[in-house]
């Protein structure tokens, strides 16, 4: 009796076992479709974004633009950059004649170049922060000076002294500098109008105030550190991503007696740094539509953790965030 038992147990598991290999492989495929489709669907639906985009800046963000279009071309084949020649019409004027459908800027966009976008297309530019700089006052690494107050700049830079010196200072010795260099006049060196770091520097150093007649404009940053290398006695502003043996960035305090502060990547992030800066995209969006899929990944890669990681190889501070 128990022998037949299990004999008719026995042959009902084979039997059960049998119809669920028989119903798991009429399910399998309705589950792999389950499963995989939606998956299949949305790569069928977002392919990899590609197009061509035409990007502009300031002769002084031309290392940046290039460094951030080599390692954004590499991880987005299908994506072609031509950086326009930062000689010509760079900012907005760069998206009003269709040269350009991407610009990085080193100023704040002013009323007239909102007011030009706004006549010509009927909407506002988008701005979108995607660095950050500030702007260094240079002294040749000769020249035993540390550190130096907005005024002091002021007084040597312009012709109005807006920001509170009594008189213009000449010779390194008014600054206290003693050595070869205390009877030597000083050079005052810096960038064009063309360059944000001028109109940053009159506003904040010279107090919205006019450059002296003795004041040399230079082409670019490059051409303010050869000219410190040059001449020990001279000064000069560019960019703080300028890092070069022979020249040194001077520590700058708001007043004479206040404290100095250095253009660092925490000083800068912070604003602590007076003239600390922002760099931003600016794109053009038109009403109700999203921006051209190229260049909104071309910006989503500037602002992300990669993009900003060539922001700091190339000198420049990344956003706080990063």
């Amino acid at each position: 009796m128990f022998n037949s038992i299990v004999v008719l147990f026995n042959s009902y598991c084979r039997s059960t076992a049998r119809m669920l290999r028989s119903q798991i492989l009429v399910l399998l495929p309705a589950l792999l479709c389950i499963f995989l489709a939606p998956s299949y669907a949305a790569s069928e639906s977002k392919p990899p974004p590609s197009g061509h985009i035409v990007v502009t800046g300031s002769v002084s963000l031309a290392n940046l633009i290039s460094l951030w279009a080599d390692d954004f071309t590499l991880r987005n084949p299908r994506i072609s950059i031509t950086i326009a020649d930062a000689g010509g019409a760079v900012g907005v004027e760069a998206l009003l004649n269709g040269s350009a459908n991407s610009a990085l800027t080193d100023m704040p966009l002013s009323q007239h170049e909102n007011a030009r976008f706004m006549e010509h297309f009927g909407y506002a530019p988008t701005v979108y922060p995607v660095a950050m700089d500030g702007v260094a006052v240079y002294v040749s690494s000769l020249n035993p000076l540390k550190q130096i107050a907005l005024p002091q700049l002021d007084a040597i830079y312009s012709a109005t002294l807006r920001c509170g010196a009594e008189q213009p200072l000449h010779s390194w010795h008014q600054l206290g500098v003693k050595g070869g260099l205390s009877n030597k006049h000083i050079t005052a060196l810096g960038l064009t109008v063309a360059n944000g770091a001028y109109l940053l520097f009159k506003h904040v150093a010279l107090c919205d105030g006019d450059f002296s007649a003795n004041f040399q404009a230079l082409a670019g940053p490059a051409s303010v550190v050869w000219a410190l290398v040059d001449n020990p006695a001279a000064i000069g502003f560019a960019s703080s991503a300028r890092d070069l043996a022979g020249i040194r960035a001077l520590a700058i305090a708001p007043q004479v007696e206040e404290t100095a502060v250095t253009p660092s990547i925490q000083s800068i992030q912070s604003g602590r740094y007076p003239l600390a800066r922002r760099l931003s995209m600016i794109i053009n969006i038109p009403l109700g539509q999203d921006a051209d899929p190229a260049v909104q990944s071309f910006l989503n890669y500037a602002r992300s953790t990669a993009g900003q990681a060539v922001t700091t190889k190339a000198g420049y501070v990344p956003l706080p965030e990063h």
